[in-house]
């Protein structure tokens, strides 16, 4: 159905057009702040990775974005407690599960964080919390890899159920809600470089 759908939907004189916007919105996300990427980020994107969050049994969970010189991944959301503190917080790139994950573009969970030799504890430093599982996934929008989606758990805080460790089948969640998320990004971009949505 897909496939005939797209073969009723083609139009020949779009195809300039669709080359020209995904070659505008690579030059405006390669120009622009983790901040202000995350800014095209709705409600209903939010939503759907908080309820995520909680569903696979996570204490929190961030949304970490690379920054224009692909330099640094930065805490750009953080659902926890300490998302004042958490949030603006740069991870060097090549430092750390997380830019590992960035970095291989593969799914990452670990259950006993402390024994990963990958694992950089600034962070927990930082709230003065202990992590002690983790799921990373890649998360991609606008057809490249722009970031990690990441779940914890932490010591000093009870998850839902008193649930320990994470599962392949919580992996498989939030892969397949970040693919969720990223599809909205997507269309709220396109609108936007569009002009679909304007008022008038």
């Amino acid at each position: 159905m897909t496939g005939t759908c797209a073969k009723l939907l083609r139009k020949p004189e779009l195809a300039k057009l669709g080359v020209d916007l995904e070659e505008h919105l690579e030059n405006w996300i390669k120009s622009s702040s983790a901040a202000d990427l995350f800014r095209v980020f709705d409600d209903g994107c939010m939503a759907l990775l908080r309820e995520a969050f909680l569903k696979i049994g996570g204490c929190e969970g961030t949304v970490w974005l690379v920054d224009e010189e692909e330099l640094n991944l930065v805490a750009v959301y953080n659902s926890g407690n300490d998302a004042s503190t958490l949030v603006g917080f740069e991870q060097p790139v090549g430092s750390g599960i997380i830019s590992m994950v960035f970095a291989q573009q593969q799914p990452y969970c670990e259950n006993d964080i402390g024994t990963s030799h990958g694992h950089d504890d600034t962070l927990d430093k930082k709230i003065s919390k202990h992590t002690t599982a983790m799921i990373a996934v890649p998360f991609y929008f606008a057809r490249g890899i722009r970031g990690v989606v990441s779940c914890v758990q932490l010591q000093e805080i009870d998850t839902v159920n008193a649930k320990q460790g994470f599962s392949s089948n919580d992996v498989t969640e939030l892969v397949k809600v970040t693919n969720l998320a990223e599809r909205l990004i997507n269309e709220t971009l396109q609108s936007l470089a569009l002009g679909i949505n304007d008022a008038g």
